[in-house]
Parts: C-alpha cells; structure tokens; sequence
C-alpha cells in the first residue's frame, strides 16, 4: 500500500488580513521538542521558527521540552509559552527527561489543547502519544529515520509503528523525506510542508562588527570556509578537515559549534599541520553567526548519514547569498542544495571530491556570487518562515474541521 501525500508547497507569505482564521478565537496547540538548546539549532531551530510564526496564522502554541543540558534549569525567552521538564543527561543519543510526559499532561488539561504535535524521532513522543487522550487529534513531524541506533529498530519498529497509527497527519519538509524513508509507515496520511527560514534576522545590518573585524584579519585574504553544526559523527567532520589538508588553495575553515567530538577533531586539526587554517569558534551568538556567514565565501554542510535530512544551516547560509557543497544524501539536503544551480554535491567520505568542490568555489568568485544568488532566490521563493506557518496552520484547521456527511 502506498502513502498518500498530501503537498502543502508555496503557501502565500502575506499575513491574514481581517476576518480570516487570526480574528476568531485562536487554536490551541501543544508541541513537544526535546530539549531548548541555547541558541536553538538544527531541530529545535525549526521548532522555535515555527513557533514564531504561529501566532500570525491564529494558532497559540506551547512548547514542552527538556531544559538545556549546557545550561540546566535556564528558563528561556521566547514569545511563546515555553514549559521545561529537567533533563538528566542521555542515553544512546536519547535525552533522560521523563518529566515531559506529566508536563504535556498537565499543559493539556490547563490550557484545554485541541491539538497535539510532536517531533520525531523522539522516545518521551512516543510515550506522550498513548497517555493523550484517544479524541485529542495529534500530528507529527518526521524529522528523520533513525540511523545511528539501528540495532534498535527490531523492537523499536513496532512502537514507531503504534506511535504512527494514532497520529491524524505527518508532516515531512519534502517529498524526498517520505520517498526515502524505510521507517515511515505506509497508511500514514503524509502532508508536505517545507521548512521555513527566517531571513530578516540573517540582515548583515545584525552582524557583530568585532567578529567580521577578527575574522577578516585572520583570514588575511585567504578564501573563508564556513560551517556550523554540532560536533557529531554524521556531520562528517574528519572528513571535511582531511579535505581542507588536501585543497590547492589556501583557503581557510571556520567552524561554528561544538559537541563530543570537539577535541578529537582539535586534534586532527594538529595532526594535518592545520592549526593556522582552521578556528574553532565554539558555541556562538546570534550576531556573531551572522557576521560569519557574511564573511564567509563559500559553505559546506559535509555530513555523510541520512541523519542530517535537510541542513537548516545551509538555509540560512544559501539566505545569506552564499553557495553551499554538500553530500549527496538522497534527502531533504539535496531538495535543499541544488547541485550545480545553488551547490556543488559530492558523493560522501569522498575527501578528494569534496577538497575539488571546495577548491572550485574558493578559487573563482564570480562562480561563488552566481551560485549564491540563486541560493538566495531559492530560499525566498519555496523555504519562507511564513509560508510554513500557515500551511501548519492550515493542516490543523483541517484536521479539526467537523466531517462533512457522506
């Protein structure tokens, strides 16, 4: 049996005028994330996007989540209702934050939810699901298949598969999400909404001016690489930092982000006689990002697993008019990066295809500012914040509509 997806693509940008769905009284509507990273990123940045841009669309969302494990019991700022359960640490991947379940209970009750909608993959989705009300409507959004943990997936299988069973709609950011997937049930009732980008934010008027001066001074001419992630073995890392030993070019890596693999790469970084052609910047501001992704000429988002299924970072870089090289993941990551258009896409763990496309745009800028244009079109046209919320919104009203008779 196929899956029948239902396209919510190119939903219009302009805010609802008077007497559309905002003037009535607004949605209710409870996400679960994993946890509130400070800053947001990958996941969680999509979460807090979509969020932000609710309310335009009359939705009034509350978010439940583990608190940050960098930063523990820091209660966030954000214009949305933002609930946090303690986060004990992990395991396998996974985020010990058992407090959700009675949380997203709690919150449901207090503030009468019409709706639930989760993030997947994430185990504490897959408990709240059955403790929820059987009337309450619930969607999901599938971030991802499971890669890493797969020798889970015997048993874990039939609890994605209740967990499927009881949602009303999942959503995934492109078609190559659900074509690609070997997890995603087939009777799931699939809605395509695309991430959505805020690029107003990413203006370079909100750049650090000290952090475009320093990077500019270290850089001394050199082309600047950028790319920013957590430090995580499927974003391939090793092999972009063996790439950048290998290039023709003198060009220079910047690396926003930090995660267990911090100092193993530090490390690698010495071994390959890089110390002077690569800086950590670690956990970095929000005007500092921007400053980089202005400074920067080209951007790389080299990860080699499926895990990585759309590269938000790469958005806000292609946002930015940047050109970006990727691997060739067969997902949302090549939806999203064009090869030959916005990017150059390389086969992954190939570090000499990988040095050739770095070399290719960091040695020829008028290639570097066409491709980058067209990225920034890109985005604006098909990946826009607003264009997301209201189909989101949308989807909702949908599902809560009463049945029509036959």
């Amino acid at each position: 049996m196929t899956t029948t997806a239902v396209p919510i693509l190119h939903a219009p940008d302009a805010h609802l005028c008077p007497g559309t769905e905002a003037s009535a009284e607004p949605l209710r509507v409870l996400h679960l994330g994993k946890y509130l990273p400070p800053p947001p990123a990958g996941v969680e940045a999509h979460i807090d996007t979509l969020l932000r841009h609710l309310p335009n669309y009359g939705v009034e969302p509350t978010l439940v989540a583990g608190d940050s494990p960098a930063a523990p019991q820091h209660p966030p700022t954000t214009p949305y209702r933002t609930v946090l359960a303690r986060n004990w640490g992990r395991l396998a991947s996974a985020f010990i934050t058992p407090g959700v379940v009675a949380l997203a209970m709690r919150e449901c009750r207090r503030h009468r939810c019409q709706l639930v909608h989760l993030h997947l993959p994430n185990p504490w989705a897959d408990v709240i699901v059955h403790a929820m009300p059987p009337q309450l409507p619930i969607v999901a959004t599938w971030h991802s298949d499971i890669v890493r943990q797969r020798w889970a997936l015997p048993l874990y299988r039939y609890v994605q598969r209740a967990t499927c069973a009881r949602l009303r709609s999942l959503i995934v950011p492109t078609l190559a999400h659900q074509q690609g997937s070997t997890q995603i049930p087939a009777h799931a009732d699939v809605a395509v909404i695309p991430y959505g980008i805020e690029t107003e934010p990413l203006d370079p008027r909100w750049a650090d001016p000290a952090t475009t001066a320093t990077l500019r001074q270290w850089a001394a001419g050199r082309p600047i690489i950028l790319t920013v992630g957590r430090h995580v073995y499927y974003k391939g890392y090793a092999y972009l930092i063996d790439a950048l030993h290998a290039m023709q070019t003198s060009a220079v890596l910047v690396m926003i982000g930090q995660g267990p693999l911090t100092a193993e790469l530090q490390a690698q970084v010495r071994q390959r006689g890089l110390s002077d052609r690569v800086l950590f910047l670690g956990r970095a501001g929000h005007a500092q990002l921007v400053a980089a992704m202005h400074a920067c000429q080209l951007f790389t988002l080299p990860s080699i697993e499926p895990a990585e299924a759309f590269g938000l970072a790469s958005a806000e870089a292609m946002a930015c008019g940047k050109p970006t090289v990727v691997c060739d993941l067969g997902n949302g990551v090549n939806v999203l990066n064009r090869h030959g258009v916005t990017s150059i896409v390389v086969p992954p763990r190939d570090v000499r295809a990988l040095a050739a496309a770095l070399d290719t745009l960091a040695s020829n800028p008028a290639q570097c500012e066409r491709l980058g244009q067209a990225a920034r079109r890109h985005i604006h046209e098909r990946f826009s914040a607003a264009a997301m919320a209201q189909a989101t919104a949308q989807l909702y009203r949908r599902l809560l509509a009463p049945a029509t008779p036959a």
